[in-house]
């Protein structure tokens, strides 16, 4: 038997004090108690009290002991209580106590046996007495029984949900990560593949090639120290190192497609005053997200990106044009529409992507608007 606790704490003092003092005035105020034994049956009282006090940590032979005690007041003293209250407080503790189940049984064992020698003993009908006696011995166990089981399921509630947090932060780790290798990647694997082409008869368009590549190396690197010093950290900070809330769109698709790039940037309307940090981050993801897959898979290619602003939320569309030559589209994992889809629906919102007739490719999302207070539009 594994016991969980074997102090006496104050509620347990408490109940054995109220337990004593019933037994104890049934004995002092009650006719049918034997004249002369009262005050042996009030000195059995205060040794099973202190028996419970310092051999509570031996649960199955104190409630024994208990019983045993109860059966002989009652037989000594003719007290229509005995030592119940007291039975019923070790009953109590003894199933509360411990995580083995077979305490359940044992206790029930204790009880009927102890209600079968007290109805041999009350003078009443026998069976009557016993199923009485025995039903109300059996009421703390069933009650410590159910405390238990409601503890563990709200131990197992709140396991689940730190495994839920613990997951969804695994997941959030994993976005920024992405974000931060994959889209650097794509962009230097880009870059690169426009200086080896026109290293020979476009030195300037090399150089700025180049300087680009060095530039998105930085800014990898920094996010990265971003993101491992937050996850070093005690504090309990969001893990989104670029692009912040306070980023221009302008700067998102610079981040993402780099100063060559050909894309047209049209924003409809504003985002309403208040609104959450989360809904702005969210929206530049999508759009980081969807220039460095064009960039990856569709090369140097016209884009446009439209940002509509309704009064539910923003309408968000990226689209672009089919290669005009042959492209090698960089090999994925698929992890960066899942991550757009993903991030939109933790707001409630929608993700439509796929091929356009043209060989081009549209991604369609909706960010509904937070509002203070976690509120959505």
């Amino acid at each position: 038997m594994t016991l969980t606790d074997h102090r006496t704490g104050r509620a347990d003092l408490a109940a054995l004090v109220a337990a004593s003092a019933v037994s104890i005035a049934v004995l002092v105020n009650d006719p049918d108690v034997v004249a002369g034994r009262r005050l042996p049956g009030i000195a059995i009282t205060a040794v099973a009290a202190a028996l419970l006090v310092l051999a509570g940590r031996f649960g199955r032979a104190t409630v024994v002991a208990i019983g045993v005690l109860d059966v002989v007041t009652l037989a000594w003293t003719s007290s229509p209580v005995a030592l119940r209250p007291l039975l019923f407080v070790a009953l109590y503790r003894l199933v509360r106590r411990s995580d083995d189940r077979s305490v359940i049984w044992f206790g029930s064992f204790v009880a009927i046996v102890v209600a079968g020698f007290g109805a041999q003993l009350s003078g009443e009908p026998f069976w009557f007495e016993w199923a009485t006696d025995a039903a109300v011995l059996l009421l703390p166990i069933a009650a410590a029984d159910a405390r238990s089981l409601n503890l563990r399921r709200r131990a197992d509630a709140v396991e689940r949900q730190v495994a839920e947090r613990l997951q969804a932060e695994r997941l959030r780790i994993a976005y920024d990560l992405h974000d931060i290798v994959a889209h650097s990647l794509s962009a230097i694997t880009v870059q690169s593949g426009i200086a080896a082409h026109v290293f020979e008869r476009d030195p300037v368009a090399a150089h700025s090639a180049l300087v680009e590549i060095n530039d998105a190396g930085r800014r990898s690197l920094d996010e990265l120290r971003s993101l491992l010093g937050l996850l070093r950290s005690d504090e309990s900070a969001p893990l989104r190192p670029v692009p912040a809330a306070d980023t221009t769109l302008s700067d998102i698709v610079l981040a993402a497609a780099g100063p060559s790039g050909r894309i047209e940037v049209v924003e409809d309307g504003h985002y309403p005053a208040g609104v959450a940090e989360i809904t702005v981050l969210t929206v530049h993801r999508i759009v980081h997200e969807c220039l460095v897959n064009v960039a990856r898979h569709a090369g140097d290619v016209p884009a446009i990106v439209r940002l509509r602003h309704a009064d539910g939320g923003v309408h968000v569309t990226v689209s672009n044009d089919a290669p005009a030559t042959a492209h090698v589209a960089a090999p994925g994992t698929g992890m960066g529409l899942v991550a757009i889809r993903e991030r939109a629906q933790l707001l409630g919102g929608t993700v439509h992507a796929g091929p356009t007739g043209d060989g081009g490719f549209t991604v369609r999302a909706f960010v509904p608007y937070q509002l203070p207070g976690g509120r959505g539009s």
